[in-house]
């Protein structure tokens, strides 16, 4: 090698060590724009009265619109109470709130009595899309948003939809269960166009009390985007979930020759994320959505379920069924130094209850603010530190779900800091999509040895399920099978050794069971 081709890979290996160092970077994601001086205190400007029984979002917004029209600039929230609802941001305008102001949703119920869905701050929604814009404490130290004394649940803090180049930091929610994450992205058509989030940053936030549906943010599509020191009480910390039924039926046959997604998640990097006594400081799922890319690091847990949740795509029942709707996937998901303490006051749903080793007994105690309409959610002891049961692990023989070290567990006795087992296993590199082996290896029936039911979950492809005595006498036929978790009754047959055949896509897996 000549010296001049051995500087060039120097600096190429360099460039790409220095590249990677960087990928938390908060420049690449949102960047400062020097904006008019033009500056307006909500109280002294435009008679605030500081006092919660006043719904200030009408002079909020004038505010707003007052900056806007005059190039852009800042708008000071001072030390006080305040009722805000729907106020609609600008491009250019900064929201900096005094570290001593509480804010609290202000909703006016309809005549007819039925809630709608609202945000105290909207960011691109039912607007023109909107840039540059941020909203967070004057002080770096957090300001308090108080959803305790909403008269419609069905709120979010902040709603992001067609924005760009944006920040939303430093704040407290006092919660009380209430039906959306604190932070929410989404995308909305805008001239024939899907628009949605990009080039955004969202950190150092708390939300205590989180129902086990939401947490602190929740991205249905998004792109380029940091989110960092998040923390909660109760439900999912953050949510990288793409499941809103009118986004994955933008999905299937409604895509044009080489697009890969209408909206969806791209390029998203997650820094310092933990939940306690709730279900999960980071859940990965994609549903029917062909999502990209997922970088995350530094994920804690004390007491949830699981620190990190990667999910099945699935095909629910709830999408179109006549597009031509595929299992979703993540290009790559990358996650890395985890740490999970084991507690007795995590959240669970039925579903992840065959994820406990014997030595543990599924919870029975439902959480007191799960109501009689909804599906049940249980309290009881954590499961594990990571549940890596994607079926898109490996993708063209190169594993597409990293989970790196260090990954710690502490006082779980009966169980490894990854599950399932099969993930630990699985060899990529010798595998591709189509072959029988691939299918076998992230083949999840359990339990076996079993007393009453047989599970299958998330198996890609899988269209039936048969069981047959070792005589070859066909017990048990399904088909037609379309969802991500399939069950077997076995509790009218004899104890002894079965046969299972599955036909996977156009192939056959053959397992042995035994019914005790």
């Amino acid at each position: 090698m000549n010296i001049l081709n051995k500087y060039i890979l120097i600096f190429i290996l360099l460039k790409s060590v220095l590249s990677f160092s960087q990928i938390d970077n908060e420049a690449n994601f949102y960047t400062p724009i020097a904006n008019a001086n033009y500056h307006k205190n909500l109280v002294t400007d435009y008679n605030v009265d500081i006092n919660f029984a006043t719904d200030d979002s009408s002079k909020t917004q004038t505010a707003i619109d007052d900056i806007s029209t005059n190039g852009g600039g800042v708008l000071t929230i001072p030390s006080g109470n305040y009722s805000l609802g729907d106020i609609n941001l600008k491009s250019n305008v900064h929201i900096k709130i005094d570290e001593n102001a509480v804010i609290r949703p202000f909703y006016e119920i309809p005549s007819d009595g039925k809630l709608k869905n609202y945000a105290i701050f909207k960011l691109g929604s039912n607007t023109n899309p909107i840039q540059n814009i941020s909203i967070t404490s004057l002080s770096n130290n957090r300001f308090t948003v108080d959803l305790t004394n909403n008269n419609n649940p069905n709120v979010a803090v902040v709603n992001c939809q067609k924005v760009t180049n944006f920040k939303i930091a430093n704040f407290n929610v006092l919660d009380s269960y209430t039906k959306f994450s604190a932070v929410t992205t989404g995308g909305d058509d805008y001239n024939g166009s899907y628009l949605f989030p990009k080039n955004g940053v969202v950190k150092d936030i708390d939300v205590q009390n989180a129902h086990y549906g939401y947490g602190v943010v929740q991205t249905q599509s998004a792109e380029n985007m940091l989110f960092k020191d998040l923390s909660g009480t109760g439900g999912a910390t953050l949510r990288l979930e793409t499941g809103f039924t009118g986004l994955n039926n933008l999905q299937g046959s409604n895509l044009s020759s080489g697009v890969k997604r209408i909206g969806g998640i791209h390029k998203m990097v997650a820094r310092n994320i933990s939940c306690t006594n709730g279900n999960s400081a980071l859940m990965v799922s994609p549903h029917a959505m062909h999502n990209g890319t997922v970088d995350a690091e530094g994920i804690h847990s004390i007491s949830a379920g699981f620190a990190v949740r990667v999910e099945a795509g699935f095909i629910s029942n709830k999408y179109d069924q006549t597009i031509g709707l595929t299992v979703g996937t993540f290009e790559q998901v990358r996650i890395k130094n985890v740490t999970a303490t084991y507690g007795e006051k995590a959240e669970i749903k039925s579903k992840h209850f065959n994820y406990y080793p014997s030595e543990i007994t599924p919870p029975t105690t439902v959480a007191s603010y799960i109501n009689e309409n909804e599906t049940k959610v249980y309290v009881g002891a954590s499961i594990a530190s990571v549940l890596a049961d994607a079926n898109y692990t490996c993708t063209n023989g190169v594993k597409t779900v990293i989970v790196e070290e260090p990954i710690n567990g502490t006082g779980f006795l009966y169980q490894e800091d990854i599950i399932p087992a099969e993930y630990l296993t699985i060899d990529c590199s010798t595998l591709s999509n189509s072959d029988k082996g691939l299918k076998e290896s992230l083949f999840n029936m359990y339990p076996n040895p079993t007393s009453n039911s047989l599970y299958f979950r998330n198996v890609e492809g899988l269209k039936s399920v048969a069981l047959f005595t070792l005589s070859g006498t066909e017990v048990i036929k399904l088909d037609k099978l379309r969802t991500s978790v399939v069950k077997l009754d076995l509790s009218n047959l004899a104890k002894g050794m079965y046969i299972v055949k599955c036909l996977i896509d156009d192939s056959y897996v053959i397992k042995k069971i035994i019914l005790k």
